[in-house]
């Protein structure tokens, strides 16, 4: 599993990539990329931002 933040036009994605590996090499991998939201309001108290990160 990795998780990073990358930019498309200027804007922060956060992907997160989960990968299966055999025999040392990666064999399937899953990408999941998701555009910046605030929490749920039932979630908010939880919730904590996270720090600019530059490319």
């Amino acid at each position: 599993m990795s998780e990073c933040v990358i930019s498309y036009d200027g804007v922060p994605s956060h992907p997160v990539s989960i990968m299966e590996f055999s025999g040392g090499l990666v064999v399937h991998e899953t990408q999941y990329f998701a555009d910046p939201f605030a929490p749920p309001p039932w979630r908010a108290a939880l919730a904590e931002p996270m720090p600019h990160r530059s490319p």
